[in-house]
This record gives structure tokens, sequence and C-alpha cells, in this order.
């Protein structure tokens, strides 16, 4: 190796580092509810193993849900008008309105934040669930736009 080629080989090197990072961290999923961007504080969706995991208050909120956590159960609640579902942290085993339903991928914590899988709680609410490849967005619609549905009051 020349001396001279040294500076251009370590340059190439790090470029190519710095692609495969970019290329790894990708673009950040986006979730809409109904067009608008849900906002998520500390962790942001993550895809697991094809999944999106998204941190439970995010999207429950959201759509609409009232939400209940048993931290001492690692347990979550939520309900949306005449639906409910229950997921426990680390357990494949949901409950949708007192049936058992398995979950492809199990709840659970990424830096702090219990993640739960999307699509499943979208639609065990009533909300249609859509991914747009080229935009990295997840788009659920539900039907609370309209005349006389709204969220259950807390403790319902």
């Amino acid at each position: 190796m020349v001396h001279g080629d040294f500076p251009m080989k370590a340059l190439s090197l790090c470029l190519v580092a710095l692609a495969s990072v970019s290329f790894a961290i990708g673009n950040p999923i986006v979730v809409t509810v109904d067009g608008k961007p849900v906002k998520f504080a500390g962790t942001r969706p993550q895809n697991v193993s094809g999944r999106i995991m998204v941190p439970v208050r995010g999207v429950f909120e959201a759509i609409g849900a009232y939400v209940e956590y048993n931290p001492v159960l690692h347990r979550v609640t939520a309900r949306r008008e005449n639906e409910s579902v229950e997921l426990r942290l680390g357990d494949k085993i949901s409950n949708r309105n007192g049936a058992e339903f398995e979950l492809d991928i199990a709840p659970m914590t990424i830096r702090g934040r219990m993640m739960v899988p999307l699509r499943f709680i979208a639609e065990s609410l009533g909300a249609d669930v859509n991914y747009v490849n080229e935009l990295n967005e997840v788009q659920i619609i539900t039907n609370s736009n309209l005349p006389g549905v709204k969220p259950p009051p807390p403790g319902r």
C-alpha cells in the first residue's frame, strides 16, 4: 500500500460504515390515527421480527381508548366503545372481550416502555390498519369521527 492511498481508503471505509449505520437505522416508523400523527414520548415504534411494536399508551389513547396499567401484574387493559383488550408483559395470550387470542409476538419492554403489537391492539378496538411501505407509515382509521361515537369515560 502506498502511503498516499491510506487516507482515501480510510475515507472509503468510513463512508461504507456510515451508509450501513443509516441503512440499519432507516426512516422512523410513522403512525397516524385518522390522519393525525401519533406522538410517542421516549420510545418510538419498533419493527420487531416483522411486527410493529408501539408504546402502549400512545396508540390506545390516540384511538380514543381508556387505558389502565397494573404495574404489579404487568397488565394493560384498554376499553373503547364496546371493545376491551387485555395484554400482559411477556405473554402471547391476550384477552379480547373475554375471549383468548394468541399473539404472534408477546408485549415486551424496550427502553423502559411496555411495547405492544400495533395491528392487534388497533384492530381489537375496532380500527382498521394499513401499512404504507413507501412512507414507512402505519395508518389507523377509526370510526370515532362518526356522529355519536365517543370513547368510554374513565372508570368504565
